[in-house]
């Protein structure tokens, strides 16, 4: 049996702090370049790199802070791009895009979907809320309609779901042509934060 000595040992535990180390740097790299090219979809002057694994990044829309991140595609997930943002909100509820399984469930009786009397929103979506009364109410002003229509028809639209202090938004799968795109990215912001002034969710400073 070989003999592993010191010497031998301490290059072993240099090459692995080496290549740790190279990759914290691609990996800071990759996070500013992406910072780069998405710091126009948000405020002028008001963004910085939030993270470099997930890469993500933070800025400013109309007031509202926002955290934009993508997740990678793995075995368990389909990846995806992640939006969280700071505002204040008297309810809590989400909307989804239905699936087939979600839309199976439902015409068996194992889920219930809220309705809220829009055809294109109560096919498209799946609707929770806390208070569910109060939603329908919510939804019933064509403003707040109209916005929750524009953010489903945002490209690879997944789900919201709003809490006191914040909301949460995600576009899945994976599609770096999309997530990566200021363009894109600019639709995204602004068709969230647009959907929040429409109920009333002010944004929270911090």
């Amino acid at each position: 049996m070989p003999i592993v000595t010191d010497t031998a040992l301490m290059l072993i535990a240099a090459g692995i702090l080496a290549i740790v180390a190279i990759g914290l740097v691609l990996m800071r790299r990759h996070s500013q370049r992406l910072h780069d090219r998405l710091a126009p979809a948000f405020d002028l002057g008001t963004t910085r790199r939030a993270s470099s694994l997930p890469p993500a990044v933070e800025g400013l829309v109309q007031g509202y802070t926002c955290r934009y991140g993508i997740e990678q595609r793995s075995q368990y997930s389909a990846g995806g791009a992640t939006l969280r943002i700071r505002a204040a909100s008297p309810l809590r509820w989400r909307a989804s895009r239905k699936d087939a399984a979600s839309r199976l469930l439902a015409s068996i009786g194992l889920l219930r979907d809220l309705a809220v009397g829009d055809e294109e929103l109560d096919t498209r979506l799946r609707l929770s809320a806390g208070d569910a009364p109060m939603l329908m109410s919510l939804l019933g002003q064509q403003r707040t309609r109209a916005a929750l229509r524009t953010l489903a028809d945002t490209e690879g639209f997944a789900s919201i779901s709003v809490r006191a202090a914040r909301a949460d938004l995600k576009w899945s799968p994976r599609r770096p042509e999309l997530d990566e795109d200021p363009t894109v990215l600019r639709r995204r912001l602004g068709a969230a934060v647009d959907l929040l002034a429409a109920c009333g969710c002010p944004p929270l400073i911090e």
